[in-house]
């Protein structure tokens, strides 16, 4: 009862008075930092204890001690969204105040990776690094920092005020640099909050980066002074493992190691090319033994005659002056580190210009000078092929000799003759004159003629090959095509028997299965039996046989037999009609003939009979068609079988009984081919003849008509007979019979109607009817009781 009146007395005051904009409440600590999960503990007190009565957490459901200051422990924080609130309670006002609390959980893991990319990194190539932060909170005190090795490279920061555990990720640009090949690269996550505990820092681990660069050179050009001791050292960095190409005209074998001995050289420009997947680069040692330090560029002059030429000397040394001396194109001394010796139009075939440097303040030593070798070329005037000893067309099997006239080339120790077939190298010749002026040259290759190279052409290629400080591609010169024919033999290349069709010639046989090859082109000519045939003429079907084929040029006669069997469409001969026994063998009459040989086939009425051969019956008599086809063609042809054959009855009466005086038609029919004769036989006594059809006709038979009749038909290929039985029966008894089944029927009819009637008069019953004026009327009988 005391508090309730407590708390209405601070209520008054609050509504009188209002809310003060300060409350004199601190806490100790002044903030909260916590880890999810774990406990803390906090004292709320006020600085004024003067009007004081009453401290409370979380408002007035909690209870309000009268106490300086009042404590709060939590065992286990779960709630990321906790609020802790201390209310001061005093004779002027209430107020309050929240406790800062930050709840915080260290990230899960923490991991490094590229985006969008695996493997080796390239050189100058830029990629994408991100950190991945699983569950971090609160994410707005997170920091991000990148380090390679020990170095930081960049930091990131993040804006989301989310209190509950995100997954956050970062991202880092970096362009890689040959420098990076085995660095490590890690990001650290750090939760900063401020005068909190230390929280430990979650590291990824490290990402060892692999960066593929090319080769590269610090110095470009060496100038090396031949010795024991001097090494030609080509070794450089590079991933991958770069490999080493030497390239120098003085050098004999290749080789692949990247350091050579100046002492096995000889003077001369050396260029070592370092290569790997990446690229390349190139270094150039001077290799010198007469010791002057002076580079020739290039050191080699290669100019067609006629034309312009500029190569420079350039000092390596401090000098006391240098110039190029020459009979075209020498230069004033020069204290410059570079002077050109330039040419516009050279006409001299052997120069020998050198440069020459002054040594400084070295009394009676001479300039030491280099001579520059300079080759001056000149192309092929005309390139032409031809014969040795030889015009015309060639004969298979025979040598012959071509020649390739090279005019006006220079110099020749240079050239290189190249033999072509088409565009197949067939032979090159090189020359070993050392004669620097124009010459003409010939370069000669030996052949044997083959059938393969009739209309082949031939061409020779003149090719300067002056090095690599030459013109690029080589300058070429190339002869005319040379076409050459062969004469060769006539050959048959096949003699297989052969069919063709009625209408063909022989001269259309290589069309089909044989060829005659011979240059010049053999002349053709056919025999059979030893006859002359001419080719053109068209085959018929009497002319297959062996004939012999002939070939015949200017250099030989081959012949072979060939076996021709000439085809044609069916051909059929028929008669009009046939006339055939009745099952005797029936073989197609007809005459056909055709090759292949044709099929044969009978139709009656539209049906197949049989192929060839069968056994006709008495009535397959009728007009039939014969088709004959081979792949050539189909014929056919109608005609009429007329099948011979003995007399058939048709079916009729046989057998009669009847009464006396009754009228008998006896009926016998027959077919047969040729038309039979028929009559009838009667107690061994003809008593009728005519053909095909016959009656005989009984008129009041009696007794003495009674007995067999017979039918006899004949033609020259049968005779048959056929019997016919007449009986009269005697008519009285039958008539008493008849009369006695009558009366037995009537009496039948008459004990069946007396019996109806009998039943229906009970159904109904019985009626007497008297005068009204005796008796009453009732029922008689009526089948009921009285």
């Amino acid at each position: 009862m005391l508090l309730l009146q407590e708390l209405i007395c601070i209520l008054l005051i609050s509504l009188a008075h209002g809310v003060h904009d300060s409350c004199p409440i601190m806490f100790d600590p002044p903030d909260v930092v916590v880890e999810f999960g774990a406990s803390f503990s906090v004292n709320c007190s006020s600085t004024n204890v003067t009007h004081q009565f009453g401290l409370s957490w979380e408002g007035p459901d909690d209870t309000m001690e009268n106490t300086e200051e009042i404590i709060r422990s939590v065992d286990k924080v779960t709630d990321w969204e906790m609020n802790k609130t201390c209310f001061m309670y005093s004779n002027e006002t209430k107020c309050s105040q929240d406790l800062p609390i930050t709840i915080y959980k260290t990230p899960d893991n923490v991991s490094i990776s590229f985006v969008n990319h695996s493997g080796p990194m390239i050189e100058g190539n830029q990629y994408e690094l991100k950190c991945d932060i699983q569950n971090v909170a609160p994410v707005q005190d997170l920091t991000v920092k990148w380090y390679k090795g020990q170095t930081l490279l960049d930091q990131t920061t993040f804006n989301d005020t989310s209190k509950t555990p995100v997954n956050e990720t970062a991202t880092l640009l970096i362009t890689a640099d040959r420098a990076d090949d085995g660095a490590q690269y890690r990001c650290e996550a750090e939760l900063d909050l401020g005068d909190g505990p230390q929280i430990p820092i979650i590291s990824s681990e490290p990402l060892s980066f692999e960066v593929h660069y090319k080769p590269k050179h610090s110095n470009l050009t060496v100038f090396i002074i031949k010795n024991n001791e001097v090494m030609l050292n080509c070794t450089v960095k590079a991933n991958p493992t770069p490999t080493y190409t030497w390239h120098s005209e003085h050098l004999k074998e290749k080789s692949s190691s990247s350091v050579l001995p100046s002492s096995t050289l000889s003077p001369g420009n050396y260029t070592c090319t370092t290569e790997n997947s990446v690229g390349r680069d190139s270094k150039v040692f001077i290799v010198s033994d007469s010791e002057c330090p002076v580079q020739i560029i290039p050191q080699r002059a290669v100019v067609e005659y006629g034309s312009s030429v500029a190569v420079d000397c350039r000092a390596l040394i401090p000098h006391d002056g240098m110039a190029w001396e020459a009979d075209e194109g020498g230069t004033e001394k020069t204290s410059a580190n570079v002077t050109t010796w330039n040419v516009s139009n050279l006409r001299e075939w052997e120069i020998k210009p050198f440069c020459y440097i002054n040594y400084i303040k070295i009394a009676n030593t001479p300039p030491c000078e280099v001579q520059l070798p300079v080759t001056v070329y000149k192309t092929p005037d005309n390139v032409s092929i031809s014969f040795v000893n030889h015009s015309g067309p060639m004969i298979e099997g025979k040598q012959y000799e071509l020649q390739c006239d090279v005019q006006d080339v220079a110099p020749v120790q240079n050239l290189t003759v190249k033999w072509y077939k088409g565009q197949t190298l067939l032979n090159q010749t090189t020359f070993t004159d050392t004669i620097k002026t124009p010459v003409n040259e010939t370069a000669t290759l030996l052949i044997t003629a083959d059938r393969a190279d009739d209309g082949a052409q031939y061409r020779c290629e003149a090719e300067l090959d002056l090095g690599a400080e030459g013109p690029q591609p080589l300058p070429q010169r190339t002869s005319e095509p040379f076409s050459i024919t062969v004469y060769y033999a006539p050959e048959i290349q096949s003699c297989n028997s052969w069919s063709p069709l009625k209408g063909t010639s022989l001269d259309s046989l290589h069309l089909n299965v044989y060829s005659v090859v011979g240059n010049p082109h053999p002349n053709i000519s056919w025999s059979l039996n030893s006859s002359p045939v001419n080719s053109s003429r068209n085959l018929t079907e009497n002319d297959s046989g062996q004939y012999k084929i002939t070939a015949t040029n200017v250099l030989n006669v081959s012949s072979c037999f060939i076996n021709i069997k000439v085809q044609y469409p069916p051909e059929l001969k028929c008669n009009e009609s046939y006339k055939v026994k009745e099952n005797t063998l029936f073989q197609f009459p007809c005459t056909a003939n055709g090759l292949p040989k044709p099929e044969l086939s009978l139709y009656k009425n539209g049906k197949v009979i049989q192929h060839e051969f069968f056994k006709p019956s008495w009535n397959d008599s009728g007009l039939y068609q014969l088709i004959t086809r081979n792949q050539h063609g189909t014929v056919n042809s109608t005609f009429t079988v007329n099948i011979l054959h003995a007399p058939v009855f048709y079916s009729s009466q046989e057998n009669f009984v009847v009464g006396e005086n009754s009228n008998i038609t006896l009926e016998c029919s027959s077919s047969g081919n040729p038309e039979p004769e028929m009559w009838w036989s009667f107690k061994n006594k003809n008593i009728s003849t005519g053909r095909r059809h016959i009656t005989f006709n009984i008129g009041r038979a009696t007794s003495t008509n009674a007995g067999n009749y017979t039918c006899v038909a004949t033609n020259e290929f049968g005779r048959r007979v056929k019997s016919f039985v007449v009986e009269i029966r005697d008519d009285s008894s039958n008539y008493i019979l008849f009369v006695v089944l009558i009366l037995l029927v009537l009496l039948i009819l008459f004990i069946i109607v007396v019996i109806f009637l009998r039943r229906r008069n009970k159904l109904r019953g019985r009626y007497e009817i008297q005068s009204a004026k005796q008796y009453e009327m009732r029922p008689l009988s009526n089948g009921g009781p009285e």
